[in-house]
């Protein structure tokens, strides 16, 4: 039996599907890493702090 409600799936639609697909990965692990890089500037920024004497940022890095 055929079901007559569900559309039939084109070889068309599988290729748009597989690219809408790889566009949201781009843009996901895009985002994913510019925010990992803001998180290493931010990161380096307080060990430099602490390097040179803020104790504020020497807590929040080591916890002491």
């Amino acid at each position: 039996m055929a079901c007559k409600f569900c559309p039939k799936i084109k070889r068309f639609d599988i290729f748009f599907i597989i690219i809408v697909c790889l566009a949201v990965y781009g843009v996901d692990k895009y985002q994913t890493h510019k925010r990992e890089q803001q998180r290493i500037k931010e990161f380096e920024k307080l060990q430099k702090d602490c390097l040179f004497g803020n104790n504020d940022a020497c807590k929040k890095i080591y916890g002491k």
